[in-house]
């Protein structure tokens, strides 16, 4: 069994958001996820074998232009893109990734929860739930 991470009651610089979605992703089984480094962190911020993810960690919701490059790079890559966001998600950016096939997850690192926020994300979470039972 995989345990959620740990909560960050002092909450999380941008490299610490990272860390912890790195810790989610692998509640949500991707086992082999690291941390982008050097020009890599260009593309996105985490790498799986079959899984891709960006970290939103800045003020203001998530927008539609993350989503869509997000899918734009997991498409040509061939791996499923993965957004994590900090604060709330644009209704279009929602719809848009439910379009695209991009799970967008909210996370809260004070809190210490994550949860789906769209279709495919809830999806996700869900089954990470159900292996942990």
């Amino acid at each position: 069994m995989i345990e959620t991470p740990e909560p960050r009651p002092w909450g999380a610089s941008d490299d610490e958001a990272v860390e912890l979605c790195r810790e989610w992703m692998h509640y949500l089984g991707v086992t082999d996820v690291v941390v982008a480094v050097g020009e890599a962190r260009q593309v996105c911020d985490l790498y799986g074998s079959r899984n891709l993810g960006w970290v939103m960690n800045k003020r203001g919701n998530l927008e539609v232009e993350l989503v869509e490059r997000a899918a734009t790079v997991a498409a040509a890559d061939g791996r499923r893109g993965l957004v994590f966001a900090r604060r709330g998600v644009m209704p279009d950016a929602r719809m848009r990734a439910d379009e695209l096939g991009i799970a967008i997850f909210g996370f809260d690192p004070q809190g210490g929860t994550l949860d789906g926020v769209n279709l495919l994300g809830r999806e996700l979470f869900a089954n990470a739930q159900t292996r942990q039972d």
